[in-house]
């Protein structure tokens, strides 16, 4: 299963509960402000809708989602599409230095926490450090999968990402940790 190799690396880096957590509002934080400045970049319009480079790097990375699960991805697609439309949207009403304010300020609050979360429970690094394209582009799905698995949702999906943990000896004990 393609969607359990791929959410094994990031799992591998994101076991401990608060850490998991941390990243269920900092993952969408940091995307929510990417999209805030990218809807800046006007880059064409078409039948009387701008695409700005948000449109299309949200259209590119929900088209990879759909290559690894459907179900994640349908689900990402409408927190995450919401999420840049609300950016398009506010994006109208701020000025440029607003935009790239809040976009500072948000990014830093977001990796902060979440560099917090590996440092302080996980006790290891972010996976940023070993791949940036799974740190940026994959952790939306990834932390979509997480809240679908605290819920008790997609169970065989979720036993397929701790067994390829277990296969790659990755799989973490954190039940004596807190």
């Amino acid at each position: 299963m393609k969607f359990a190799k791929e959410m094994a690396f990031y799992s591998a880096y994101h076991q401990e509960k608060r850490n998991v957590w941390i990243h269920v509002l900092g993952v969408p934080t940091i995307t929510f402000t990417l999209f805030l400045v990218l809807n800046r970049l006007e880059l064409i319009n078409v039948f009387g809708y701008t695409v700005t480079a948000a449109t299309v790097f949200g259209i590119v990375v929900l088209a990879y989602y759909f290559t690894l699960d459907f179900i994640f991805a349908a689900a990402t697609t409408v927190v995450f599409g919401s999420l840049m439309f609300l950016a398009q949207y506010i994006t109208l009403s701020l000025t440029a230095t607003t935009a790239w304010s809040i976009f500072a300020v948000a990014q830093l609050v977001g990796w902060g926490a979440q560099f917090y979360g590996h440092f302080i429970f996980e006790k290891s690094r972010p996976a940023l450090f070993d791949n940036l394209f799974q740190a940026v582009v994959s952790a939306p799905i990834f932390v979509i999968a997480d809240v679908f698995f605290e819920l008790g949702l997609r169970k065989d999906v979720q036993e397929a990402v701790r067994k390829e943990l277990a296969a790659q000896g990755k799989l973490k004990d954190f039940s004596t940790a807190h």
